[in-house]
């Protein structure tokens, strides 16, 4: 059977790029030239379109700098980013589910004590008091000396490193479980916030009437020597965001049901953590 001309041009793009080495890499590079040319055969892109294209790229490399990364925010909010936690650490059976690292996060938060606040004593908003256990996913038993890192954004919808009011590591720290696997510390009752949409990403969303809203939550990472690292997300119970995050993060398995007693939110939260190897992951460049 013959090819047609248009699969005769992808197969030759194919075998020039057939001898690298790396069989990973050759893999990758392969299966990208398929399901790229493929994707331009379906959609039959105009030179116009295609123009388009590229500008909108440009403009993204325009407004990417150390203070944020436009391509990885038009991976968030087309799912990719959200798509890779799952391929990599979705199907661990977990109670809590698996979510983004987050642009904001930063390494070497402080270390704090047990129960004390991530929040200076004037920073506006409730209080959440977050107590629970870390334990062994398959035998139920406790972990010592597990950490949990801490971060989230003030009232303002701000996270630290965006904001220069606010004092250097301010809403994040670190938590060390003692003997029995418990945890307790004081943060802010987490609230939504609208995430960056001055920049071509911004205007995707509005063409395509997706609010550019993050649920109310909280970040968290725990890890643990001999156990795989868990990076994961609290969201507040009944937020009607929930099911719209305009990158595809929230869902039920990290949802948190934060009670008020006084003036003072109180959460029951528990983690679970398998065997396997602990890595920390890296502060990307913020979105």
């Amino acid at each position: 059977m013959s090819t047609s001309p248009n699969q005769e041009f992808t197969e030759k793009v194919l075998k020039a790029y057939s001898d690298i080495d790396n069989p990973r890499l050759k893999s990758v590079i392969s299966i990208l030239i398929k399901h790229l040319h493929a994707c331009v055969k379906e959609m039959k892109v105009t030179d116009k379109e295609w123009e388009f294209a590229w500008d909108f790229m440009k403009r993204m490399a325009e407004k990417t700098s150390p203070l944020g990364n436009e391509f990885l925010f038009f991976a968030d909010v087309m799912g990719l980013s959200q798509l890779i936690e799952i391929l990599n650490h979705g199907e661990q059976e977990q109670p809590v589910g698996v979510a983004l690292l987050g642009p904001f996060f930063r390494a070497d938060a402080p270390f704090r004590e047990r129960g004390a606040s991530i929040a200076s004593d004037d920073t506006p908003g409730a209080r959440a008091r977050i107590s629970g256990r870390v334990f062994e996913f398959e035998n139920n038993a406790p972990i010592e000396g597990a950490i949990l890192d801490i971060w989230q954004a003030a009232a303002n919808g701000l996270y630290e490193n965006q904001d220069e009011q606010q004092p250097d590591y301010h809403l994040r720290g670190r938590f060390r479980t003692d003997k029995n696997g418990t945890f307790e510390l004081i943060a802010l009752m987490p609230t939504a916030y609208h995430i960056p949409d001055d920049g071509p990403v911004g205007e995707f969303l509005k063409i395509a009437k997706r609010p550019p809203v993050r649920p109310a939550h909280i970040h968290v990472i725990v890890s643990a020597p001999g156990y795989e690292t868990l990076v994961t997300q609290i969201f507040v119970k009944g937020d009607p965001d929930i099911e719209d995050d305009v990158v595809f993060t929230a869902s039920q398995n990290m949802v948190g049901d934060f009670k008020q007693e006084g003036g003072v939110f109180r959460l029951t939260y528990d983690f679970s953590l398998k065997r396997g190897i602990s890595t920390m992951p890296k502060a990307p460049i913020p979105a």
